[in-house]
């Protein structure tokens, strides 16, 4: 025989460690086992949860129209729907960037004059920008040494020591880049308020070197502006102020570089104006999923059971209750007539503010209408008695009449006996008496 204890350790290997809610089941939370939502109203199921505090949580979007309206957060460990405003606010942030920010990388990537900075091929881009700088540095040298050989005498070290340092800063592009990408792809499938901050900030630092990258291009370019100027009024070769000047010629790569930061200054207006739109709606986005709750709770109250009312009346619900009492053939039944007609008005009430949206009059109207059945009920009905067919003081009535009828009738079937025992006797005459 298994001993015990063998038993429930194989139970317990065989149970799963943890309940854990899928998106599915937030969803149907959400949408099918309450009455959170409005006729006409779209859910958007999350493909992602999203963590905050140490929680993860599936966040369903719910729109109308295009419009999202409100958000509701199911916590994946309980399968519970979280209520704090708190908490609320950052997992309704955090999800209303993150589709936000996915929607703008859609838009972007789909116009052909703007593009997603974050790529490998800007990562690219960099990198060969930085070599071309570093051959540029030689070709400055070049310059240099031939311009010493025509005994004109030049400084280039600012030159020099520009490129160099464009050079380090488009390699450190370059890394930055592939960072803030990697960055993004975390905020993208594991969102929360801390992987948004990192991959905001990784942005924010590229964008904010390519603009001094770009500083620097300009300077450069200015620099050399002057420096082939120089070279036109030397006096030297033509054929060789030419090659000189063919060889100052800026590289294609540094070229771009006003082209890059006016698609990232782009990019980066319409990040900050989403996540503007986001920030400026997170209250109205709270207030309304209170209202939710709140619509939720009075229609509960008014059409699905109640296990206090039921206990105090043995109604299942309100609306059952109301059809019952106030039904045809009932209603007067009732002893209470004053709450029959509280009820009646009450329930119309709550069920028009209800319609309304009205939810927090709609529910003082519910819960007044909810005390009105059990007043009703403790009250009871009216005592029903038997009307009698006949009262007895007819009968008495009818009985006497009988006897009256009875005594005439009497008489008139014998009113000649009774005249002849009424009338005087006279005495016989004896003709024979002497």
């Amino acid at each position: 025989m298994m001993n015990k204890s063998v038993f429930l350790a194989i139970i317990l290997l065989v149970l799963p460690c943890g309940y854990s809610a899928t998106s599915n089941d937030a969803v149907n939370l959400v949408a099918n086992s309450n009455a959170y939502l409005y006729s006409g109203e779209t859910y958007i199921p999350p493909n992602v949860p999203v963590g905050f505090e140490g929680n993860d949580y599936w966040v369903v979007p719910v729109a109308d129209g295009s419009n999202i309206v409100v958000f509701f957060a199911v916590d994946v460990s309980s399968g519970e729907l979280s209520t704090s405003r708190a908490v609320n606010r950052g997992l309704f942030e955090t999800s209303d960037r993150l589709r936000e920010l996915q929607s703008l990388k859609n838009s972007i990537s789909s116009n052909q004059g703007l593009e997603w900075l974050l790529t490998q091929k800007y990562q690219s881009v960099f990198d060969e920008m930085s070599r071309n700088l570093d051959d540029e540095f030689f070709q400055i040298n070049a310059v240099e040494t031939s311009l010493d050989n025509e005994g004109v005498s030049v400084n280039l070290a600012s030159l020099k020591n520009r490129l160099k340092s464009m050079s380090a800063t488009a390699l450190e592009l370059s890394s930055l880049v592939i960072e803030s990408a990697n960055k993004e792809n975390v905020f993208f499938t594991k969102p929360s308020p801390e992987s948004f901050s990192e991959f905001k900030g990784s942005f924010d630092d590229v964008y904010s070197l390519l603009n001094e990258l770009n500083s620097e291009n300009l300077t450069y370019q200015s620099e050399v502006d002057k420096l082939r100027l120089q070279i036109s009024t030397a006096d030297i070769d033509p054929q060789t102020k030419v090659s000189l000047s063919s060889v100052l010629e800026l590289p294609q790569s540094l070229k771009a570089v006003r082209n890059y930061n006016l698609n990232a200054t782009q990019m980066n207006d319409l990040i900050e104006s989403s996540l503007q739109t986001v920030s400026l709606r997170q209250d109205s986005l709270l207030d309304e999923f209170d209202s939710r709750l709140l619509k939720n709770e009075v229609h509960s109250l008014i059409y699905e059971e109640n296990s206090v009312l039921e206990k105090k009346t043995g109604f299942a619900d309100l609306t059952t209750a109301k059809s019952t009492i106030l039904a045809n053939g009932n209603r007067l039944l009732w002893t209470n007539q004053t709450s029959v007609r509280s009820l009646e008005l009450n329930y119309s009430r709550a069920v028009k503010f209800y319609d309304e949206r009205n939810f927090s009059n709609a529910k003082d109207f519910a819960l007044q209408a909810i005390d009105d059945v059990v007043l009703i009920e403790k009250d009871g009905k009216k005592m029903e008695t038997t009307p009698e067919l006949i009262s007895q003081d007819f009968l008495f009535l009818i009985a006497g009449v009988l006897a009256i009828l009875l005594i005439l009738l009497y008489f008139l079937n014998n009113m000649g006996k009774i005249k002849g025992a009424l009338a005087p006797q006279t005495e016989e005459l004896d003709l024979y008496e002497k």
